[in-house]
């Protein structure tokens, strides 16, 4: 799997789990019983879980992910609604970089960075791109 077809199923899979997850918070069931909603969200995690394992670092996960698992958040339009741009997986160094955009609401350009974790590519952290500051930003979580 190359660098930009793990960020491609990594985006695949939040974006399945994000509108799901969205939709789900947004039930009657979900807003009016406790114990529904505390099933519904060790579900969410479980498989958010799931998806940071396959796709993250085991460092990234601890730190990247930490924030998304405690949370759960979701967004609307889908954060993870994102296209990798062409030509751009560029290699440095051990690892590589790869860009994103966001397909709706504002305009939001992304870079993961990936690393090699036991012979497959995981992404070890992200990028913001900032236009009043003309630069990438760290972002503390995924």
């Amino acid at each position: 799997m190359s660098p930009a077809e793990r960020v491609q199923t990594f985006i695949n899979q939040m974006v399945v789990w994000e509108a799901g997850f969205h939709a789900e918070k947004k039930s009657d069931h979900y807003k009016h019983s406790t114990e529904y909603r505390c099933r519904a969200d060790a579900d969410a995690k479980a498989r958010l879980v799931d998806i940071f394992s396959e796709n993250l670092s085991a460092k990234s996960l601890n730190t990247l992910g930490a924030a998304r698992l405690e949370t759960l958040g979701t967004g609307r339009p889908p954060e993870y609604d994102q296209t990798v741009l062409m030509d751009t997986e560029n290699r440095f160094g051990t690892g590589w970089t790869v860009e994103t955009r966001k397909t709706k609401g504002i305009n939001q350009r992304y870079q993961y960075i990936l690393n090699m974790e036991s012979g497959t590519p995981k992404i070890s952290g992200v990028n913001v791109w900032r236009n009043s500051a003309e630069k990438w930003e760290h972002r503390n979580a995924i």
